[in-house]
């Protein structure tokens, strides 16, 4: 697990490099290096994970044509080794990953990224034909950024801050990025908060060559549907694979941990990995919850409990007091950079504790989306049906989003179904809000950004029919990206690996091949994988239900946390921003504040960006 940076297409020195690299370097303490070649350089910070003494990068080959920077972990690195040396190839790392994807690339060119199982941003510079290629892994669980110069090079990069200390893209807000952030509490696609700064697509590889780029898609989601059995044979294999995976991904030179919330996903991986190696320690953060109301349901603290206790697990509880956010916040979004869903600060303090003992966490993320673990996206009125006209049945279940959206009308998004879609989705400014919540000046700079079209792409790229499918394409697609960008960045930024078994490769080809009556049924999601985890957990957590992992902010943002959040979202500062009309943001506040709705997820947005806003020096936007 590593940081790395880049330019080509001028000519860089060492100095340059070495700020872009500075100030990475939580992603990788224990090592550096770099490459200059011309008009091209590379930087690069090591966190060592796999192949201590001799996995230093940049890597080349044997006469130097290639200079590669990766970060992440390639879990089939063995066999593919063994492959590479039946072709002649000669390695002169014990086990370093890094090594097979520099002969990988010499063997079998762009067809290379089809052949990785793992988590991947890897750039590679061929000295010959002075061409970069930069390549993100299926999902997006490592992050890779970029942006073009005007004089046709590139700068790239693991974040953003370490193209901003280049020198040589001045760092801007983007309105268009803000926008999205503000109608989905996420960001997609290639945009970022930033101008002229993107981050590269999942399951794509990007060349630069004599100023021109160019894209190609190597993987995507796809569903066969085509496996066929009983619940019982194939939750058999699936528990079979999962094994596997666990084992892929406890393999390290350095100790393993794994957060353990008391959900399912967790409780099943950190008991598999358990069974594999017995030293691995279990963490849980749980909340305090003094004056806490209704949303006290959040902490989960009573099933991790049970889990470390029924498997004698060795478990570190972590709890947050309700003044956290204030301490953390700044630090927070420094290392997010790009704002995305959630209240995501307890997962940074969790990552922050989990740190100070070792280098690796196994985490959950990812055991929604592709075993169907949203039910509200599924219930049983069945949103397969949209393809149809709208019936009463689904109407029923379906005109509390559309009143949350604030269509004008019930026939405002009848045959449209990517606007149901996002109705059920976590979504901040509605479309038809848009003129009554921001303001004038921002909506002219957003240059005419739609969100309903950013959704509308989204699904008609899905290569499937089904609506199921396709609300599980637009789930991994928009929320899961989002996920991952979160998880990464907040564990990185305490030098801390974060793996997600529940995307391994092998895992979720099974998973979208079995046919979806196994995945979910009416209120039940994940129905498969929870039978496959059933012997691995307490028959308790086999039978609960989703809750979630977040803080009750709702009550401390109106307790503890109310004078500070009055004094971070004044009037004043609000109008210097340019983005919100302040007498929306006085409603907000204000019907949080004496109960009369819940406004958590704006309140956390507005606080998200007010001090990312301070933090990146955009005092005023507009």
């Amino acid at each position: 697990m590593c940081g790395f940076a880049g330019v080509v297409g001028i000519k860089p020195n060492l100095e340059m490099l070495k700020a872009m690299a500075d100030v990475i370097r939580h992603r990788g303490p224990d090592d550096e290096g770099y490459f200059l070649d011309g008009n091209a350089g590379l930087a690069f910070r090591r966190l060592s994970i796999v192949d201590l003494e001799t996995g230093q990068q940049p890597m080349g080959n044997e006469d130097g044509r290639i200079q590669l920077v990766f970060n992440g972990e390639i879990y089939d690195h063995h066999l593919l080794r063994a492959t590479l040396h039946r072709c002649g190839h000669v390695f002169s790392t014990d086990h370093a990953d890094t090594e097979v994807l520099v002969h990988g690339w010499e063997e079998w060119g762009t067809d290379l990224f089809q052949k990785l199982n793992g988590m991947m941003a890897v750039a590679i510079w061929d000295r010959v034909e002075q061409r970069l290629v930069l390549a993100r892994d299926r999902y997006g669980i490592k992050p890779l950024y970029y942006a073009p110069l005007p004089n046709n090079g590139l700068v790239f990069a693991s974040e953003i801050k370490a193209i901003h200390a280049s020198g040589l893209v001045p760092r801007e807000p983007s309105p268009e990025g803000i926008y999205e952030y503000f109608a989905f509490q996420n960001i997609w696609r290639e945009q970022t908060m930033f101008k002229s700064i993107y981050q590269l697509d999942p399951g794509v590889w990007l060349t630069w060559q004599d100023g021109k780029l160019t894209r190609s898609r190597y993987w995507d989601i796809t569903f066969p549907r085509s496996r066929r059995g009983s619940l019982q044979t194939l939750a058999e294999e699936h528990r079979e694979i999962l094994g596997r995976v666990i084992r892929r991904q406890v393999a390290a030179d350095v100790p393993i941990s794994s957060y353990l919330s008391g959900g399912i996903d967790s409780t099943a991986i950190t008991v598999a990995a358990y069974q594999v190696d017995p030293s691995v320690n279990a963490y849980s953060c749980i909340f305090d919850l003094g004056n806490v109301g209704e949303d006290a349901f959040v902490d989960e603290r009573e099933f991790s409990r049970l889990v470390a206790k029924t498997y004698q697990l060795r478990r570190v509880e972590h709890i947050l007091p309700q003044d956290s956010l204030i301490q953390c916040l700044d630090d927070y979004v420094w290392a997010l950079e790009d704002l995305r869903m959630g209240m995501g600060y307890p997962v940074y303090l969790i990552a922050q504790r989990v740190a100070q003992d070792v280098k690796v966490v196994l985490s959950g993320t990812g055991g929604d989306e592709f075993h169907a673990g949203y039910v509200g996206r599924y219930q049983s009125v069945g949103l397969q049906g949209l393809s149809a006209p709208i019936t009463p049945k689904l109407w029923d279940f379906l005109r509390k989003w559309v009143t949350k959206q604030n269509y004008q009308s019930d026939t405002a998004i009848a045959g449209k179904p990517e606007l149901i879609y996002r109705g059920i989705l976590n979504f901040l400014v509605k479309p038809a809000q848009a003129k009554e919540v921001l303001t004038p000046q921002f909506l002219h700079s957003a240059n005419g950004y739609d969100p309903d079209q950013v959704m509308t792409d989204f699904l008609n790229r899905c290569p499937s029919s089904d609506w199921r499918d396709r609300v599980m394409y637009g789930d991994a697609k928009t929320y899961l990206a989002g996920l991952l960008v979160l998880e990464d960045k907040v564990s990185m930024a305490h030098s801390l690996e974060t793996r997600v078994p529940l995307l391994d490769n092998e895992l979720v080809d099974f998973v979208l091949d079995v046919p979806f009556e196994l995945l979910w049924k009416d209120e039940v999601g994940k129905v498969l994988f929870r039978e496959s985890v059933r012997p691995w957990v307490p028959e308790v957590i086999y039978h609960k239900t989703k809750m979630g992992f977040g803080p009750p902010d709702a009550s401390w943002y109106r307790g503890r946390l109310r004078p500070w959040i009055e004094s971070m979202l004044t009037e004043k500062h609000i109008k210097e921003q340019g983005i919100f009309q302040p007498k929306f943001v006085r409603t907000v506040l204000n019907e949080h504040f004496t109960g009369q709705r819940n406004w958590a997820y704006m309140i956390w947005s507005l606080l998200n960006f007010e001090a990312w806003s301070r933090k990146f020096g955009f005092l005023e936007i507009i």
